[in-house]
């Protein structure tokens, strides 16, 4: 299946259009779930170069290559793994707070309400003057205007913002930021170090589908970061057999 997502970020790596051709993708197209946005194509893609990195450590280790395939509905079903997670054998409920979500403002307006982490929902209803209740929140939110409910709940420190067009969001000053970057790019931070602490964790058993012998092993990756970039990160090199773990502040909910 022709990837255009992933011949888009080829160039950034290093990598010419035939390292293209070097992955099976396979699934389907999108919409693979309902959103105007083709998550399926650009997931598949990422995983696709993860793979294909992968690989490279693995060959310049051996000097033996790896095949490397994607299906696209499993990389779609990636972007929202935690539906599908379990602990001890039972479902982990991916409920959401109740007074998390969209309202109504005025003038037709809407205003979306990220309210899941306990500092983000308290600066909410700091801001609305109201207790934790649904009702109560959207009869607030209907009072206020989209935008100076965005802004006051920001600078509350808190996390939320009006729901805009496309068109709108083209013209705020965030996307001319974001435009003006490149899609990806890789830098070099900091200089390797010969020794290390050990990370308080065992080793990572292999990831389901990763043959013994495959995995990399060796690699160790330290990541303070938050949930999306350094969850992820750390996922990435356990599923490829390094260790790896992730932090945060105290007293900040993942």
């Amino acid at each position: 299946m022709t990837n255009d997502a992933l011949r888009t970020i080829l160039p950034v790596a290093g990598w010419g259009e035939e390292r293209a051709r070097a992955v099976e993708i396979t699934g389907g197209t999108d919409p693979i779930l309902p959103t105007p946005f083709r998550i399926g194509e650009t997931s598949a893609a990422a995983l696709a170069a993860i793979g294909l990195a992968v690989a490279d450590l693995w060959a310049l280790r051996t000097g033996r290559r790896q095949e490397v395939a994607v299906d696209t509905r499993q990389a779609t079903a990636s972007l929202r793994s935690g539906h599908y997670m379990q602990m001890d054998g039972a479902p982990v409920s991916t409920e959401r707070n109740t007074v998390m979500g969209v309202y109504p403002a005025k003038h037709g307006r809407w205003s979306y309400l990220h309210c899941n982490f306990p500092n983000h929902r308290a600066a909410a209803l700091r801001v609305l003057g109201v207790p934790e209740d649904r009702e109560a929140v959207r009869q607030a939110a209907a009072q206020w205007d989209a935008l100076e409910l965005e802004e006051a709940i920001i600078a509350a420190k808190g996390a939320g913002g009006m729901v805009r067009t496309m068109e709108e969001w083209a013209q705020h000053p965030q996307a001319a930021a974001i435009a003006s970057l490149p899609l990806m790019e890789i830098r070099h931070t900091a200089l390797a170090v010969t020794h290390r602490r050990e990370p308080p964790c065992r080793d990572p058993p292999p990831s389901p589908g990763l043959r013994e012998g495959k995995r990399l092993g060796g690699g160790d990756r330290r990541d303070p970061e938050r949930i999306h970039d350094g969850g992820g990160t750390v996922r990435t090199h356990w599923r490829t057999g390094s260790r790896g773990w992730s932090g945060t502040s105290q007293g900040v909910t993942q």
